[in-house]
């Protein structure tokens, strides 16, 4: 059941809080004075709204009286309610009587003007330049209704069509205001003293609350309401410039009072007679007004907005100075440049995803939304200063759209520790932060030694090579071709690599290989499933290399393989951001016992994969479980080695084209793909003069007559289940065929005895009679 002891306290206490102040030794100082919660000097005052014992710290913020007793005795809401319990236990004093009868006649009478009001464009307004909607009363006149800070309607101005104004007899104008728009939470209030100025003022700066405050020596009292309830806001007046020659300038002065009581800023018409923004904006159009009121904004004190962040030993201290003007007063946009100071300027964003890299002076680095968050509360948390969730992110996100678009790495640079080497060139250089490089290896670049070899200079890695190829001198260049590609990020040559072969044979020491290469924090494991599910596929951006290992069977049309290495766009969605679409610049390595199966027999893949299959398998007794950390010592030779051996990159491609069509290559992708084997046992000729295509309803079935009948006999006599289709056939043998290098055709005869039947280029080969009597049950090769 729901205690009612600390509703009931607080109902009674209202009404009589400055005596229960009084009694619990709480000052209850109208004016700004000492904070009795946090100690802090001029920040604190008692204003009792509504007679609810409200204050106001700038410091520990606002709240009711009961708010107050637990802040100040540090105690939970039940113990600061029997405090004041004990204080009411004595006679309390009468509360003032309250002016409600005067509030509840003026609410009543402006609700009356109201009713008789229709909305409509003021002439007053249409001589301002200005088209907005307002109330208007039977003889034209704009009705502007005033509220105080709780909400509750305090008056009227009425302005007739001439421009003249008055007040509703019986407005409360002190603390008044009536706010043009709506901003849920806002960042930044600007308060300007009549309409037609509050209106072009946020025509200037839309994102504020723009309040009107009647006249300027109402803009004190309503820059504190407006603090009072938005605490982490900036507020901004702006003002007239009520220049005149040997007088006081009345708007500038009362704008800077009002500034300097919130810890806000001035915007002021830089002009040499007297003027509004208003005037500005009428004389010179939005454009031109908006930059002149955000180049005039100013603190009384004429302090500007500077991050003064002490570089220690290259970094930065731990510790934030104290930044002019207080963190709480500034907008987002002065936020965000805050922590871009913190960052010294090197942060870029990417278009397609919309993260901010940082320059670390290597590479730029991707940093999340969280991310940056931390680091701006951590900002606020030096400065000793209060934040909200909002004014953070809202700080990360303004700034991220003044960032420069990140721009593309040149193919032609690969990073290391403490440069980058141009393969264009054969040059060594330091970095630029303009080479826009994601990647980079870990070591550092240095020069070969005299008569350096991979033999003498990196024996483990040199008997694991060699052992891993059974000793083949080309199927070693094609193998450091696939190391170079790693090593080079050229995940543009539209090529993805796959390492198969029995346990034992070296994959995994392989995979250990490319992951050195490419920097183990360059380096994602996935899975076929993952690049072909927007979500999973969120987990591999910023990666240059993805490894798939120890796969068990695959067996799909690999579409997201295919649109990754194709450099494709593709979707992504992360977790609790919005999806999108990028390419993924990344090499893509696949290892495994088995060699995947792809259904898709149109050429993407097969002009995509490459395929090496390890062979020897090295016994139990010879293995090194430190190879990989051999290896790992010997990498700075392989990587030098690398750069020199295929100091034309082009040809470290042509070796990967070569090992495509590779017999082990082939004989992987037969052993994976039954219509790819079937083809084996086919010639193709030049012309359309070989098998009938036919189909599976025509009698008798003749395996050597018609080709379509030849791959079933194939399919029942290696015991093979679930044959494709006519039509799937006729799709799929172009690429089929392609694997070895031949045409597949098809043509209509249009005379003799198979005129309307499709004839194909290719017979059976005589190795087929090793599998054609076992599915046809005779020698002949015929059923029927």
């Amino acid at each position: 059941m729901k205690d009612n002891f600390i509703n009931e306290v607080r109902n009674k206490a209202n009404g009589y809080w400055p005596s229960i102040m009084q009694r619990l030794n709480i000052p209850t100082n109208m004016i700004e004075g000492p904070c009795p919660a946090c100690g802090g000097n001029t920040r604190y005052r008692f204003d009792n709204k509504d007679n609810r014992g409200t204050y106001f710290c700038s410091h520990c913020g606002a709240g009711t009286g009961l708010d107050l007793v637990m802040k100040v005795n540090q105690c939970g809401v039940r113990e600061a309610a029997e405090k004041v319990a004990e204080a009411m236990a004595l006679p309390l004093p009468e509360p003032k009587p309250a002016r409600e009868r005067a509030q509840t006649d003026i609410a009543g009478k402006v609700a009356a003007m109201t009713d008789k009001a229709l909305p409509g464009q003021s002439a007053y307004l249409t001589s301002k330049g200005l088209q907005c909607p307002f109330p208007l009363m039977p003889d034209g006149s704009l009705l502007l209704v005033l509220k105080n800070g709780a909400g509750t309607t305090t008056g009227a101005q009425v302005i007739k069509p001439d421009g003249s104004k008055r007040l509703v007899a019986g407005t409360v104008k002190k603390g008044s205001f009536c706010a043009v728009n709506s901003v849920e939470l806002p960042e930044t209030v600007v308060i300007a003293e009549g309409l037609a100025t509050t209106l072009s003022v946020n025509l200037m700066r839309p994102d504020a609350l723009a309040v009107v405050a009647v006249d300027a020596g109402n803009l004190l009292p309503v820059a504190q309401v407006m603090r009072q309830r938005y605490p982490d806001a900036q507020i901004i007046i702006a003002a007239d410039n009520d220049i005149k020659p040997g007088e006081l300038n009345t708007g500038k002065d009362a704008a800077e009072k009002a500034a300097k009581a919130v810890s806000g800023w001035v915007a002021l018409p830089q002009s040499e007679e007297k003027a509004d923004w208003n005037d500005i904006h009428q004389k010179n159009g939005l454009e031109v007004a908006t930059a002149a009121f955000n180049d005039s904004m100013y603190q009384p004190e004429g302090e500007k907005v500077v991050v003064k962040l002490k570089a220690i030993d290259g970094g930065k201290e731990n510790q934030h100075e104290a930044v002019t003007p207080a963190l709480n007063q500034m907008g987002a946009s002065q936020r965000g440049e805050v922590l871009l100071a913190h960052y010294d300027g090197d942060l870029a964003i990417h278009a397609d995803s919309d993260t901010v890299h940082h320059y670390n002076g290597v590479v730029w680095v991707p940093l999340t939304d969280k991310e940056l968050q931390r680091e701006m509360a951590q900002i606020y948390i030096d400065a000793e200063v209060a934040y909200s969730q909002n004014a953070i992110k809202s700080a990360v996100d303004t700034m991220k759209l003044g960032l420069p678009v990140m721009g593309t790495t040149a193919r032609n640079l690969i990073g290391f520790s403490n440069g980058v080497f141009d393969t264009r060139s054969g040059q060594f250089r330091p970095h630029n932060r303009k080479d826009w490089l994601l990647v980079a290896s870990d070591l550092p670049f240095s020069e070969p030694a005299e008569g350096e070899t991979l033999a003498t200079h990196a024996p483990n890695f040199w008997k694991w090579l060699r052992r891993s190829v059974a000793d083949n001198d080309r199927k070693t260049d094609r193998v450091l071709a696939a190391l170079f590609m790693v090593l080079a990020n050229r995940y543009d040559w539209q090529l993805f690599l796959e390492v198969t072969g029995p346990g034992g044979s070296g994959k995994s020491v392989m995979a250990e290989i490319c992951t050195m290469l490419a920097g183990k924090a360059n380096t994602v494991s996935a899975s076929m499933a993952a690049l072909e599910n927007p979500r999973e596929r969120a987990l591999v951006v910023g990666y240059s290399l993805i490894i798939m290992p120890d796969m068990t069977r695959y067996a799909g049309d690999g579409a997201g393989i295919k649109a990754i290495t194709g450099g494709d766009k593709v979707a992504i969605d992360p977790k609790h951001k919005a999806p999108y679409s990028t390419r993924i610049p990344a090499v893509v390595l696949a290892v495994n016992n088995n060699a995947m199966t792809f259904s898709d027999r149109s050429g993407g893949i097969s002009r995509r994969r490459v395929i090496f299959n390890f062979t020897e398998v090295v016994p139990e007794n010879e293995r090194d479980p430190m190879l990989a950390e051999k290896i790992e010592g010997e990498l700075a030779v392989i990587i030098r080695h690398l750069l020199v051996r295929f100091s034309s990159q082009n040809e470290a491609k042509q070796l990967l084209h070569e090992q495509q069509k590779s017999e082990e290559a082939l004989a992987i992708k037969r052993e994976g793909d039954s219509l790819v084997d079937f083809c084996g046992y086919l010639m193709a000729l030049v012309e359309c003069e070989g098998m009938i295509v036919g189909n599976a309803e025509m009698v008798p079935f003749s395996p050597r007559r018609y080709l379509y009948h030849s791959y079933l006999a194939y399919m029942s006599a290696h015991g093979l289940g679930k044959p494709v289709s006519l039509t799937r056939f006729g799709t799929d043998m172009p690429g089929a065929m392609s694997e070895y290098g031949k045409e597949y055709k098809r043509k209509q005869c249009t005379r003799g005895p198979d005129k309307g039947r499709t004839i194909s280029n290719v017979l059976l080969g005589d190795d087929a009679d090793g599998w054609l009597p076992a599915a046809t049950g005779n020698n002949n090769g015929e059923q029927g």
